[in-house]
Formats: C-alpha cells, structure tokens, sequence
C-alpha cells in the first residue's frame, strides 16, 4: 500500500468517469449523491429515515433505507463506494464491509474514512470520549493493522492511504464541544484541514 499526501487523496473524486456507478453508504440526505450524480450514475442508503426524507426531490429515487450489517442496499454492483465516518459506529463491522464488498464490480475502488486510534491519545476525538463514558453511539478507533485485515478477509486490498487531522483541528473540535455544549452556542469553529494523525482515509480495491 502506498501513504499520500491529504491533499493528492482529495482528487479521487477525479478519477470518476462519465459512465460509473457510485454508492454512498451513509449518505444522510444525499449532498454527496447529489454533487456526483452530475458526473456519474451516483446512488446512496442510509440507516436513518428521517435524513433520508431530507434528500431534494431530485435524487429522491437513488437513496434507500438500507441496514448495511444485514443486506445489500440495490440489486446491482458499483465502480465505486463510499464508506465516510459510518464504519466506526457499527459494532458488526465485519458483516458491513462483507455486503459492501458484495456490492463492489470487480477493480472497484472502496472510500473509507474513519477515526484513526492514536496510543495515549485516544481522548483526541469528543466522541470517543462520550462513548466511553457511557454514551450509546458507539465510536470506535480503527488501527492500521484492523483495517487491512477486515478488509483483506473480504477480498479488498489497500492501494493507498492518508491521515488528516492536524492539532489544530484536535482544539477545534474541542473548542466546539465547549461552545455548544456548555455555552449553548450555534457557533462553530474552523481551523482547516490538512496531514494529520486523526482520521484514516483509505482507497481500496476488490480484486476477487
């Protein structure tokens, strides 16, 4: 597998051509199918019913409800899938990423986005910290090692990868939390995006 850039990982949406298939898995409203679905054939599920009856009319037809532990969402294979933030919050990640693999043409590529488990560190990510703490959404940190193997067991191969999440946005996050949570405010802080040690971004490819 090869490490890249933060930056150089962002163009992926430019290798998709004209007469692909797209599925977004957690697509919420459907913004991202919505965006693609003026360059490729895009589609997207979700596991909440209500973001779905958020999606604009147009892109209505191309999302369903969709439990990705237990079925494939359409009765076809896509070129590309993209799994962003979702992974880390389902407790049978393996029967997931075995109905995401079904899903996938051969030499298809997989996006997969997820929280980085970083050793002493864990406490990074506010959300982890409330899970642990007895929150109810469950958000786990992923290693390397764990996803390469989840993956591999379902005939998907890492060709490459990133981490993004620099400190800066570590505070942000926190700051954040402070400014709803305790403040009550709407207001939200920006530091930007870039190399990091926060977040997995991983493109993977079937090869079976």
């Amino acid at each position: 597998m090869n490490r890249i850039k933060y930056l150089d990982f962002m163009k992926w949406k430019n290798s998709i051509k004209k007469t692909d298939s797209f599925l977004d898995i957690g697509c919420w409203s459907g913004a991202t199918v919505l965006e693609l679905n003026e360059k490729c054939d895009a589609y997207g599920a979700d596991f909440n019913k209500e973001t779905l009856k958020l999606a604009p009319k147009k892109i209505k037809d191309k999302l369903v409800y969709c439990d990705i532990t237990k079925n494939k969402p359409f009765n076809k294979k896509f070129d590309w899938i993209l799994l962003s933030e979702v992974i880390e919050h389902i407790p049978e990640e393996k029967k997931a990423i075995k109905n995401i693999s079904k899903s996938l043409k051969m030499g298809g590529k997989l996006i997969l986005t997820t929280p980085k488990s970083v050793p002493f560190f864990e406490f990074w990510d506010p959300a982890w910290v409330r899970w642990k703490f007895g929150g109810k959404e469950r958000h786990y940190h992923f290693t390397l090692n764990e996803l390469e193997s989840l993956l591999k067991a379902n005939e998907l191969k890492i060709k490459e990868y990133s981490t993004y999440g620099p400190l800066r946005w570590v505070f942000a996050r926190w700051i954040n939390v402070f400014l709803k949570f305790v403040l009550k405010s709407k207001k939200i802080i920006s530091f930007g995006q870039g190399d990091g040690f926060c977040e997995w971004m991983i493109l993977a490819e079937k090869i079976k």
